[in-house]
Parts: structure tokens; sequence; C-alpha cells
């Protein structure tokens, strides 16, 4: 009774440490590297990475994407198509990489697992779900004996050991984090603070002068200013290292024969389908290209209106119970629709159906003529440069702009594979042809720039759009301080409105820590807000959207007892707050000075 109960708590479990890494562990490669020559090298040697020269095994890797794609059938009920496939990938390197360099960190500060703190927290700490479950419990309350009896039981064997194997992986963390988090407090002065930004209120009219009004982007701005703009702020354009290249890609588009081939073969499956005896369902999962349906015989459940693409609804709710549509097109492919009932909920119409989907895509034929074209480029570049054999095929060459280490590469997506080669081969190297999935590429590495601050040829575009809103915002300032100059008191900020044509506005109650709409929050606008005393108006109070005229209408401040009451549930609130930091800026540093090298050549 109560192992049928557990199995179907199995994957809502938590392991006994509530209290883990809650932030901190999202995580992003900055590490990728190795040429493709070595990626291969690497992985003929079993070898899938390296972090900080630790090897991450090629077929431990290949083990637990396996598990993980089986994990999303189960979950999904459906098979993930490419773009899931992939970031299922990624996803499971990003887990290991996150794994060994925690592993590495236990051993640098000491951190172990003994078998006598397992033992313990097993007999002692049952999970939540456990002290929730009634076959448990001796007249509503949890009964330890009765879990002592449980957990003695062979039966119990396999979810004790999974409960184990979860203890000894959260443990280390929560030893981590306790080690990370020690020391830090809240102080009085912090504690103020943040009760004044949460509870300290107003209430203000304002007019606003948008800065928009007087930005010009085609106004001229000197190189001399560009550049002692440049000077005075280098510091604000630090960047990591990267990577320039140019690419031509192929795409894995099908072609006219393509589209007519899945056309005449939907209309066969159509035929099929309306022979005596016919089972669409059995079809359907025979045939049926939908992730999400097809082995569910095409079945797609009720659905109302509204929730179905236009072309596909519309049919759907015209047909009758029992029949089956003639092959229709829609963004996603060709279809067949057989309406099975149709019922009215809460005063809706619903129809059940299933359908049959065959996607338009690239043939078999085609992508590999796609990829001879690609071939004959690469080998065309060896003879004539990349510009030249790129013109005489009358084919697109695309810049990425520069990107940094990852996954991802600008204008192509996940590509793991060419930003090991754009960060491990020198400038000007071609690639070899390289697929993503939806095109086979060729790249060219443009440039490659160390970490530091970036070019003035880089940012100009930038630095001039900065100074001309530092115009745009001394113009609006002026008309601000004009407009001030007419208001003698605080009721005059209405007809000043009016005078200038502005639109007098009025805030709600808000705290220092809210979203004012049209204002923002936490900028120019609240400080002077929060700094008048009621009926005064501000002079002009920039920010960078608009130059402000601030009125505040009323102003309630905090009391002692207020204070009293929720000061300490503040302080846990903060605690938890500087905690979580904490970790993220440990984390993020390890992170950044490890070294990872990631293997994985087009997918695994």
């Amino acid at each position: 009774m109560i192992m049928k109960a557990m199995r179907s708590q199995m994957k809502a479990i938590m392991w006994i440490v509530a209290v883990a890494m809650v932030v901190g562990f999202g995580f992003i490669i900055t590490g990728t590297g190795g040429s493709l020559g070595k990626s291969q090298s690497k992985l003929a040697q079993g070898i899938v990475g390296e972090v900080d020269g630790q090897s991450i095994s090629l077929r431990q890797f290949q083990e637990i994407y396996r598990q993980n794609l089986l994990n999303y059938r189960q979950q999904s009920e459906s098979e993930p198509d490419e773009a899931a496939a992939k970031q299922i990938e990624n996803q499971t390197w990003q887990t290991m990489v996150e794994e060994m360099l925690l592993q590495q960190a236990y051993r640098k500060l000491g951190i172990k697992t003994f078998d006598e703190e397992v033992v313990s927290i097993i007999r002692n700490s049952p999970p939540q779900e456990l002290r929730a479950n009634q076959n448990l419990m001796t007249n509503g309350v949890f009964d330890i004996q009765k879990y002592h009896a449980f957990i003695s039981h062979p039966q119990s064997m396999p979810w004790l050991l999974d409960y184990e194997s979860q203890i000894k992986k959260q443990l280390p963390l929560q030893k981590l984090r306790l080690q990370l988090v020690a020391g830090i407090r809240v102080t009085g002065q912090e504690l103020k603070e943040a009760f004044i930004d949460k509870f300290d209120r107003a209430r203000v009219s304002y007019i606003a002068i948008p800065l928009g009004a007087f930005y010009n982007p085609n106004q001229e701005v000197s190189q001399d200013r560009i550049a002692g703009y440049y000077q005075e702020h280098r510091l604000e354009y630090q960047a990591p290292e990267r990577a320039n290249l140019e690419f031509v890609a192929f795409a894995h588009s099908p072609t006219e024969k393509d589209l007519q081939a899945v056309k005449d073969r939907m209309e066969e499956i159509y035929q099929e389908a309306g022979t005596p005896g016919a089972d669409f369902a059995e079809l359907a999962m025979t045939y049926s290209e939908d992730p999400g349906s097809a082995e569910k015989g095409g079945d797609l459940g009720f659905f109302g209106k509204g929730q179905m693409i236009p072309e596909f609804e519309k049919l759907a709710f015209e047909m009758a119970p029992g029949r089956i549509s003639r092959p229709f097109q829609t963004q996603f492919g060709w279809h067949i629709v057989k309406v099975e009932e149709k019922k009215i909920e809460q005063g809706q119409p619903m129809v059940r159906a299933r359908h049959i989907l065959l996607r338009i895509k690239a043939s078999e034929e085609t992508l590999a003529d796609l990829r001879i074209k690609s071939d004959i480029f690469n080998d065309a570049i060896k003879e004539m440069g990349f510009e030249k054999a790129a013109a005489e095929q009358g084919l697109e060459i695309v810049k990425t702009g520069f990107f940094g280490r990852g996954f991802y590469v600008p204008r192509l997506g996940s590509m793991p594979e060419l930003v090991n080669f754009a960060f491990d081969e020198g400038r000007g190297s071609v690639s070899p042809v390289l697929d993503n999935g939806q095109s086979y590429v060729v790249a060219r590495i443009l440039d490659r720039q160390k970490k530091g601050i970036k070019p003035l040829a880089e940012v100009e575009q930038l630095i001039k759009s900065k100074i001309l809103m530092e115009m745009a915002k001394a113009e609006a300032k002026a008309m601000a301080q004009n407009l001030r100059s007419q208001i003698a008191k605080p009721g005059d900020l209405e007809k000043a409105a009016k005078a200038a044509n502005a639109k007098l506005e009025s805030t709600g109650e808000f705290s220092r820590a809210d979203f004012v709409p049209n204002v923002g929050n936490q900028n120019e606008f609240f400080a002077a807000a929060f700094g008048m005393a009621p009926g005064t108006v501000s002079g002009p109070v920039a920010t960078d959207q608009a130059v402000y005229i601030i009125r505040v209408d009323s102003h309630n401040p905090i009391n002692q007892e207020l204070f009293n009451q929720e000061a300490g549930k503040l302080e846990q609130e903060l605690m938890q707050r500087k905690q979580n930091e904490a970790i993220q800026n440990w984390y993020q540093s390890l992170q950044e000075s490890a070294n990872i090298r990631d293997y994985r050549v087009a997918g695994m």
C-alpha cells in the first residue's frame, strides 16, 4: 500500500536539503574552445569536453543525454523535434560542466559527505512528502516508527537508494552554501533603508517634457567630441574575448519538387483513409509528423474557437463528426482532419478531432544536392578566396558581427562546433562545411579581439547617440526651466501645463521601490518626489526619458509602529537577497576563471 503511494509520488519527492543553491547555478558556457581537428581527436578518445583539464566522458555524456531524451518523451508524451533535441543536448552539457565545477570546488574547500550524516538524515529527517503521507500517520500525525518500518522493508530499497543518492548530491551543496553565506549580516542601517524604500509613500502630479521631442538622429556631431567622450568613458566599453565571422549559408529549403512530393504523398494518404475499414488513428500513428499527437493516433483532444490556426479551425467546426477533410495546407505543412465529436461546454462549441500532418521540408535528395554545392564552394575558396568564390556562385555573404564565446552564433543559432572554430583558429581561416540543422554553413574568421576595451570605431555610433541624447536633454531642461519660471505657487502647475499645451499627469500612491508608468523606477524622479515636502514644486528633474516638473501632492512618512511590525519579515527578505547575491557572485567568479573546452561536433 505504502510502496504504491510512494511510486506515485516519486517524481514529486524532493530530497531533504530544502534550502540548497536556490540561485546562482543558471549556467551559460563562456569557455568553449578547441579547433575542429582537436574536437574530432578528443571525441575519438572518448572525451566530449574538459573543465580545467578534467575530462568529460563522451560515453557518460551520451548516457545522460539519452536519459534526458527519455524524460522528455515521458513528460511530453511526444518525440522532441530538432530544436528541442538540440536544447536537451545543450542542457545536458551545461549540467555536466556545472557538476564538474562544483565537484572541483568541493575538493578545494574540503567539503565532504560522510555516511553517518546520510544515515542520520534518512532516519531522522524524512522529506515533507512522506510526512504528509496518510499511510505513515497515526491519528493524523506523522508516525516516525511507521516511517522506520517503511525504510526497513526490502521493497523500499529502490526508493531508499534513490533518496540516498539525492541526499549525497544535495548535502555538499548545503555545506557549500553555509560556507559562502557565513558572516553575512543585515545591518540596522540596511534594514532602515529597505523599510523606507518599501513603506515611504507619496503621490505627485507632474508635467513631462519627453527627450524624444528634441532628439535628432541626423544632427551632426564632430569627431573630436565623439573621441573626447570615448576617452572619458573608456571603462564603460569593456568587452570579453570576441570573434567576428562572415559566412555563406545553404538553407535546407524544399524545392518545388519537394513541395509537390509532399502534396502527392498526402493525397495518397487521404485516399487510403477513405477506403472502407481504414483506421484513421492507425494511419496517423504510421504517417503523421506531428510529434505532439502522432503517438496518440493524431488525437488533438477537445478544443474551442481561437485555439487553432484559422484554416484548421474553420474546417474542424464546419465538418460533421465522422467526416474526413480533403488535404489542406497551413504554415505547418499538409493536413487531413477527422472530426470525432462535438459538444457544448459552458455555452461554447467544442470539437474533438484527429489529424495527420506531413511537414514541408527538404528531401534527402535536396539535402544531398545542397551538401555537394557547399562542398564545391568550400573547394573554390581555396583557389580564389572567400569573396570571389561567393561572387562566382551568386552566394550572399553574411557577417555575424563580434560575439563572445558560448553556444550561439549571431544569425545562425546554436553551433558550438563553429564557436570552437571561431575562437581557436587564426584570422582568415575558413571552416569546413558545418550543419546547424537549418543550413549548411561555410564561415571565415574576419577578426578576433582579446578581452579589453572596444575600439572607438565599434562604439562610435553608440557614442554619437548618447551625445545627441545629452543635447536633447539640455534642450528639454531649458524648456522645463522656462515653464518652471511661470509657476509662482503649487496651484499654478495646472495653468502652466495648459499654457504650454502640455499634459498634467497624476500618479497613484507609490513607494520608492515601485515602478511608475511613464516614469520608470528608482531614478531622479523618485529622488525629487521623496525629497520635497507636500505642496512644493520642483525645478527641472531630468531622467533618461524626460525632464519633469513635479508637485508633491501627498507624502505618508513611515512610523515606528509599522517598522516594529514589519522589521522581522523584511530582515529575512534582505538576508535571503544578500545570501543569494553572494552565491551568484561566487559562482560567476568560478565560471569566469574556469577553462572549459567543448569538443562536441554537430550534436550527439
